[in-house]
């Protein structure tokens, strides 16, 4: 249909702006997936809830997708020759406190042999649209839930390569998405957000963790994003499993996306080594320039 025959949504103010000419992942985005998901922005009636969102909002979402999701193809590579021997199967993308998941759709659209299960528990989004994604299921439950666990577990036992993604987590929920990636992950990739709200002991289900970092970011004169960042990337293990994998993990710094909060933190399960060798090197700063 027409653009001139239909009336305009956010997705053509967006694609008509200079920012998708001049930006690598937006750029990206509308050449690799024009017949697939732009067109669905565009026409689809189930993604009739994107039509009026903001479009400052939606290339900010749009950037931060397909960043995540470049992240993952690459990671995907790396797994078929430094964790397994045979080439690599079926993959399974578990996204995150998704909200309305353009993260999913965008992982759908583009990595090869998978399907997603987006995790949320706000009840109030309008996630019609992902009546038309057949190979994204849509779970209405908190991260924290038991079930999450044992969905990852399953897809574990059945040969799947898991991969726990999640795109500015607040708070404690970075440290739940690392939690995650060390019991059933191959892949992690996290872009984390807001600091851990402090709040009294008894209020507290998940401990300490983050606790302070604040106050240590103004006396060491830090950015306390990239503070939060790194301690984040300390609480990756280094190894997993009975097995004893080693873990490849770094921040990768990504100047194409549309935030000042622009770091993910990406972690890949190796194959076990016969012998363990040294650990050094394997964490450092990896950056995307906007090209």
């Amino acid at each position: 249909m027409d653009a001139r025959a239909r009336a305009r949504r956010s997705i053509d103010h967006v694609a008509d702006g200079e920012t998708a000419a001049v930006n690598a992942h937006l750029r990206r985005f509308f050449e690799r997936h024009a017949n697939g998901l732009v067109k669905k922005l565009r026409e689809d009636d189930n993604y009739s809830s994107w039509a009026r969102v903001k479009s400052k909002a939606l290339k900010k979402e749009l950037t931060e997708a397909v960043g995540a999701c470049e992240i993952i193809e690459r990671e995907l590579e790396r797994v078929g020759t430094s964790m397994v021997e045979e080439v690599v199967g079926d993959v399974r993308v578990f996204d995150v406190c998704c909200g309305k998941g353009m993260t999913s759709c965008v992982a759908a659209a583009s990595i090869v042999n998978c399907d997603v299960i987006a995790v949320d528990r706000d009840k109030r989004m309008n996630m019609k649209h992902l009546a038309s994604e057949q190979k994204i299921t849509f779970k209405e439950m908190d991260a924290y839930d038991e079930a999450v666990d044992e969905m990852m577990r399953d897809a574990k036992l059945s040969g799947k390569v898991v991969v726990v993604c999640g795109v500015h987590l607040c708070g404690d929920l970075s440290r739940r998405a690392i939690e995650l990636f060390a019991r059933w992950g191959d892949i992690l990739v996290l872009s984390p957000c807001c600091l851990v709200r402090e709040v009294r002991a008894w209020k507290r289900p998940c401990g300490e963790f983050g606790y302070g970092l604040a106050r240590a970011a103004r006396r060491l004169e830090a950015d306390s994003h990239d503070l939060w960042c790194k301690l984040l990337l300390a609480h990756v293990p280094t190894h997993l499993g009975s097995e004893f994998a080693p873990v490849s993990k770094r921040i990768v710094v990504d100047d194409a996306l549309l935030s000042e909060k622009n770091r993910f933190i990406v972690a890949r399960r190796e194959r076990p080594r016969s012998a363990c060798v040294s650990c050094d090197g394997e964490e450092f700063s990896w950056k995307v320039t906007n090209k």
